[in-house]
């Protein structure tokens, strides 16, 4: 569905120009959405069955051997969350990593849909290879999310557990000796 139509050096540049321009532009657009408007139980963050609580991702890509090799696209935004890092291990610090793996999968998603518009003005073979670019360049990143997410899920779960038993610890108390000191 060519519409436009340059020449092939011109076409090449638009398509890094424009590649650039959606990057930048889609990252900045995501940095500015709260990241309380997030809801990590949301059915489209959950880990689904065949993810094998994410370890598909291990046995398909081997996360473990390059995650660690991935630079952050925070570094670009001012105040952006730093994902690579849990900041605080309590439950409102895992609550808040959670919200953030949403975000930056959210935001990687929407980095591959404007592959499609390179239809316009690129031969529809190389506009194939810019959505098989977007999709290729955005998946590593939602890979990672979706593979550390239900880790970081099994946390949570287990710091609430903490939380609760130390709750329960300081409720229980010896009811015949609650009032006593008022009957004196």
């Amino acid at each position: 569905m060519r519409i436009v139509y340059w020449s092939p050096v011109a076409t090449i540049v638009a398509d890094i120009l424009i590649w650039v321009v959606f990057h930048l532009s889609i990252g900045y657009w995501c940095a500015h959405i709260p990241v309380e408007r997030f809801d990590y139980n949301h059915w489209s963050y959950q880990t689904f069955k065949w993810e094998q609580g994410g370890e598909i991702y291990q046995k398909l890509f081997k996360v473990k051997n390059w995650k660690r090799f991935i630079p952050s696209g925070a570094a670009l935004y001012r105040g952006a969350y730093q994902i690579k890092h849990v900041a605080e291990f309590t439950v409102e610090g895992v609550k808040l990593w959670l919200k953030e793996s949403c975000w930056a999968e959210f935001c990687h998603r929407m980095m591959i849909l404007p592959g499609f518009l390179f239809f316009l003005w690129n031969e529809a073979v190389v506009g194939w290879i810019m959505v098989a670019y977007a999709v290729l360049n955005n998946l590593i990143p939602i890979v990672m999310q979706r593979y550390n997410r239900p880790r970081i899920r099994k946390l949570l779960a287990r710091l609430e557990e903490i939380e609760r038993e130390k709750t329960m610890e300081l409720t229980i108390y010896e009811p015949q000796k609650a009032f006593s000191h008022s009957y004196e």
